[in-house]
């Protein structure tokens, strides 16, 4: 069932409902109020006919002592209306039929209490009051046929208008729901669209209001999303291959060097199992920072409180003896704690010193500064261009003083992803105390309180 019948019916449900519940209460209010004015009357006729002369209640009729009869006296029958029935009953039990219904006289049994009671005689119903008086009872009756045919008409009605209200709402529902699905059906279109053609760059509709608008927002925002990381992708794929090309070109060329491995002198023979090495080194290295870059980790690890300097402590320790290069740190305010994942932070830091490794002479110590949140490398190399200071960052890019040496061009890249999804920056800069580079990050340090 579709969301507009959904929306109808569920509306025409809540007009039943409620023309029901105000159609009952109508309903019963005006049974209610008809009930009061018919016992309203019988009071009346019963309280005339127990004050007759000679009646029940009377005090015109013969002397008893005097020998007089003491049988009651029947009002007129224009004083007993609107009653249809009337009986007199005297102390000694003797009934006196004054007035009998064309169905015949309404009974009721001897002895019965004063007070209302409905009755049905041949099919019909009657209102019963019986009323005690000093003398003996007064028994009146007033047929219900009236009430019951106002009473059956108003349920007629009353179930009309219910049917009536039930019938619009179901259609305003729908035509309401109509309006309100109009831009969901559109985007639902545009969606399998998307999923059919596989074009992010189709246009969704967000013009709708409320709600309907911030859904086909939100999904722009996701395609645009989507967009960007197939584009990374994508581009990612492309690099790689096209970094990947001159090591497999290189290796390949070595190895088939080695084809004629008998007729190669030892120092060439040495000189290309070196150079295949390299290659085989270079081609782990960039898929190892490929998986590094295209595999999102964050999700590995949970977020912890940890020092800065103590964990560049220990990077820079597995640095050094990793590449018996000198490292000097310098660190401050080692109680200070940011926000990071553990093996995400290191990996950055060991980044950042094995790209100062990289263009730092042999001679030459690599500093590395740790304050709070704040972290920098600076090493003796020939330093970046300021025409590449801006783009270091990105995948791939080798800054012109870089491009003969090597590697991936994808640390720096691993370094911002990490920096930035800590909500950190990254920056690099040429060094202000001589040549070299100085490249670093700040990490938010969390409020203490």
């Amino acid at each position: 069932m579709s969301l507009r019948w959904q929306i109808g019916l569920a509306l025409a449900v809540i007009a039943a409902a409620v023309g029901s519940a105000a159609g009952l209460g109508a309903y019963l209010t005006t049974e209610r109020e008809l009930r009061r004015s018919v016992d309203q009357s019988l009071t009346a006729v019963a309280a005339r006919v127990g004050n007759q002369p000679g009646g029940p209640g009377g005090h015109g009729g013969p002397d008893p002592g005097s020998g007089g009869s003491d049988a009651p006296t029947c009002p007129d029958a224009a004083d007993v209306a609107p009653a249809t029935d009337v009986k007199v009953v005297d102390a000694s039990g003797s009934v006196t039929n004054c007035v009998s219904s064309a169905d015949g006289s309404v009974a009721v049994p001897d002895h019965a209490p004063a007070g209302f009671r409905t009755v049905r005689v041949s099919g019909s119903r009657y209102r019963v009051l019986v009323a005690d008086t000093s003398r003996g009872s007064v028994q009146v009756a007033r047929s219900l046929s009236e009430d019951d045919d106002v009473l059956a008409r108003l349920r007629l009605r009353l179930a009309a208008l219910v049917a009536a209200g039930v019938a619009v709402a179901l259609l305003a529902g729908w035509a309401l729901a109509r309006g309100i699905t109009r831009p969901i059906v559109r985007l639902r279109h545009t969606a399998e669209a998307i999923a059919t053609t596989g074009d992010l760059a189709t246009p969704i509709p967000d013009d709708g209001r409320g709600e309907v608008g911030s859904l086909g927002r939100s999904l722009t925002s996701m395609v645009h999303a989507l967009a960007m990381s197939r584009d990374q992708q994508r581009r990612l794929v492309d690099d790689a291959s096209h970094e990947m090309r001159t090591p497999l070109t290189s290796l390949t060329t070595n190895l088939e060097h080695l084809e004629n491995l008998d007729r190669i002198p030892a120092e060439e023979r040495r000189e290309v199992l070196d150079a295949v090495q390299v290659d085989v080194a270079e081609l782990t290295n960039l898929l190892t920072e490929l998986v590094e870059l295209a595999t999102d980790r964050a999700d590995d690890e949970e977020l912890e409180l940890l020092s800065l300097a103590a964990v560049a402590r220990d990077v820079a320790q597995r640095s050094g003896r990793r590449s018996g290069r000198a490292i000097e740190l310098h660190s401050s305010d080692d109680h200070v704690l940011v926000s990071a994942r553990p093996h995400l932070i290191e990996r950055t830091i060991a980044n950042l010193l094995d790209n100062a490794v990289k263009y730092t002479p042999a001679d030459s110590p690599i500093e590395l500064d740790v304050a709070g949140g704040r972290l920098e490398v600076r090493d003796r190399g020939p330093g970046i261009d300021a025409s590449d200071r801006d783009r270091v960052f990105d995948r791939f890019y080798r800054a012109t003083t870089a491009r003969t040496l090597p590697g991936s061009g994808l640390g720096l890249a691993i370094v911002r992803e990490v920096v930035e999804g800590l909500g950190g920056t990254v920056w690099a800069t040429a060094r202000t105390d001589g040549p070299g580079a100085a490249v670093g990050f700040e990490l938010p340090v969390p409020d203490p309180t």
